[in-house]
This record gives structure tokens, sequence and C-alpha cells, in this order.
């Protein structure tokens, strides 16, 4: 639901519904895939994480689950290191994106259901990479390494090398909304308001 305020324009609420939004070694659970901490950020911090593939021929994903339903949103930042892209997934219906790093490109589409993706670049190699779906069960959200950022998930990894992820969040409706961080809780933020309805 949304608020409409007295000027006739809409106001609603921010969310994370993730929880250790940016910490991928608690809650997150990895599969074919370990983490290193301490990585340069988008935002030049420290705060990222390379996500690095294990050597079976296998996929590579480090997912979490959710028990909300809707149409909502989920992002990641990320950048290239030795693999070229990323695949967000939605394991409940089994739905996903691929995108490509290097190129800065969405990738093919994975089970049809994504409603719509996003690539953006936010500077020094780096993109917010965004799916959205319609969750219609609880599920997880994952990410994984993609060889080429195309269509290949499915590889032996080197486990030496990877590609960098930070922030990520889950929200309500059809686009990424502004990151907040979380921790042990989901977050909802403070209102987003003035915004003209359509």
């Amino acid at each position: 639901a949304t608020r409409v305020n007295a000027d006739g324009n809409i106001e609603k609420e921010t969310s994370n519904l993730l929880l250790q939004s940016n910490n991928f070694n608690t809650t997150w659970i990895p599969d074919g895939v370990s983490v290193s901490a301490g990585q340069q950020g988008y935002d030049n911090s420290n705060d990222a994480w390379l996500l690095i593939p294990s050597t079976p021929l296998r996929y590579h994903t480090l997912k979490q689950t959710i028990s909300n339903t809707g149409v909502m949103t989920f992002s990641v930042y990320a950048k290239a290191q030795t693999y070229d892209g990323v695949f967000l997934y939605d394991g409940n219906a089994a739905n996903g994106k691929f995108f490509n790093l290097v190129n800065g490109t969405l990738g093919s589409d994975f089970g049809g259901g994504v409603i719509h993706a996003s690539i953006e670049a936010v500077g020094n190699d780096w993109y917010r990479c965004s799916i959205a779906v319609n969750k219609t069960a609880s599920g997880s959200f994952e990410i994984l390494v993609s060889e080429d950022g195309e269509s290949v998930y499915n590889f032996a990894g080197d486990g030496v090398g990877g590609v960098y992820i930070q922030d990520a969040q889950v929200n309500q409706g059809l686009v990424a909304q502004p990151y907040q961080e979380t921790t042990t809780a989901a977050v909802y933020g403070g209102i987003t308001d003035n915004t003209p309805r359509l």
C-alpha cells in the first residue's frame, strides 16, 4: 500500500528484508563458494567481499532465505575480478538473470520469470545489479558467480579468484531502493516522500 499526502504525492517506506546485508559469512549460506572480507568497495571503503568459486565442476552460490512474498527487488553491488559476471537468482520460482561485469551489460534470462532487471554503473568498474520478481512463497535469494556473465554458472573454479560483491538488498517493489544496511533484523527506513503519483 502507499499513502498519498495532501499534495497528491506518494509517501512510501524503504526497506531491506535481508539479514546481515554486508556480512556474507554469517546468515548467508555458501554452496560451492568461499568469501574473503576486507576488499576495496565501490564506496572506497574496505567493506567489499571476494566471492570465490570452488574447484569442482558445479554451480557456486551464496544464498539467504526470506519468508516475505510479493513483488520485490533483489540487488547487489558487484565488480569483476578473475571471473566476468554474477547471476542473481530467485530460488523460490527458479528465475534469474546474468550480468556481465566486464561490459556492464545484461546477460541471459533464466526461467523467464524476472519482471525487470538492470545494471547500473557506480564508478571504478562497480555495478549495481538488480532483478525484480514476484515471490509467491518463502525461498532463497542467491548470488552466483558466472564464468562469462552471459549464461555460464556451472564451471570448475580455481579456488583463488572470483568476483567482488558488496551491499545486498531485498526491498518490496519493482526497483532497487537506496541501500540500507542490516545486521540481525530487517530494516524499514524513513519515508520517501513527495514522489509524484502517476
